[in-house]
């Protein structure tokens, strides 16, 4: 069984884990490459008599890549890892000195041994490079194999920019989704009876600007709400989805929510004025509904 954390040095929460070897990798970009580190992992681990971890970190919800953290989790479970840790890097990690750091990964969260791919550095953790884990893990450090040789699979990206939703969840058994944040907008949707939960995605996601069927999950209501999202970049150049859930009117700014893309419903188009975007909602809406859902 795999057991899964989000982990926060700044909460002191004892987590009790049992001591593991930890794999750091580009797994927001799971592939084949991937695997061939887990194998590797586990190879370690049974020598060592250890338990298997994925280490993660992450600066936010929002997730650029092929998988964000639900389906980083099932991929883990596919592979029977003992446990994946999301690990919360934050401004204050800018202050922890290298001791402090190896502490809290060896000592706290009992790694016991760390296994990384040559010439891979986290896009966030910038902290967790190749001579720091050399220098304070020593012989419990571990090159796996170049990364620069790591071959990503633009069929899967293409089938995203194609919006071939259901083809990725064949090809993959996995649906496409992110996570983000609900944050507050100007409130037009509201104002013209559409009110929308605006989602920032300061990292691209990999599909094209435009106007989509969703399934949204809101983790605090353990609830699904089927909706239209437009992903557009606003005045402010910020790029948005935006989503207007069909059977709900509730303000949850600032709560978690899982987006799965079903299918694209429209390319965007100027808004010539307020009656005109009031039309293109009202038929957004109806196209929604007509959608013959593939999950």
């Amino acid at each position: 069984m795999t057991s899964i954390f989000t982990y926060n040095n700044l909460s002191m929460i004892m987590l009790h884990l049992q001591e593991s070897v930890a794999l750091i990798c580009d797994f927001e970009n799971w592939c084949e490459f991937e695997n061939q580190q887990i194998e590797k992992l586990k190879l370690i681990a049974k020598e060592n008599n250890l338990s298997t971890t994925l280490l993660v970190p992450i600066a936010g919800d929002t997730n650029p890549g092929l998988w964000n953290q639900n389906n980083i989790g099932t991929k883990a479970k596919e592979f029977k890892i003992d446990q994946v840790i999301f690990y919360v890097i934050h401004p204050m990690m800018k202050l922890l000195d290298e001791q402090s750091l190896y502490q809290n990964l060896h000592g706290f969260l009992n790694l016991k041994k760390i296994l990384k791919p040559k010439h891979y550095t986290s896009r966030i953790a910038q902290a967790f490079n190749s001579q720091f884990f050399e220098k304070m893990w020593k012989e419990d450090f571990i090159l796996g194999d170049n990364f620069l040789e790591k071959k990503t699979d633009p069929i899967l990206i293409g089938m995203l920019y194609a919006n071939q939703f259901e083809q990725f969840y064949k090809a993959t058994g996995l649906k496409y989704q992110f996570s983000a944040r609900v944050v507050e907008g100007k409130k037009l949707g509201r104002q013209l009876g559409y009110p929308t939960i605006n989602l920032l995605t300061p990292d691209l996601i990999p599909v094209n600007k435009g106007v989509y069927a969703c399934d949204v999950y809101i983790e605090h209501l353990d609830q699904h709400f089927l909706g239209a999202g437009c992903y557009w970049k606003n005045e402010l150049d910020q790029d948005v989805f935006e989503i207007f859930l069909l059977d709900f009117d509730k303000e949850i700014y600032g709560w978690k929510v899982d987006v799965t893309i079903i299918e694209k419903i429209r390319d965007s188009i100027p808004v010539t004025s307020i009656q005109h975007l009031k039309e293109l909602l009202a038929g957004d809406v109806l196209k929604v509904k007509d959608v013959k859902s593939w999950f």
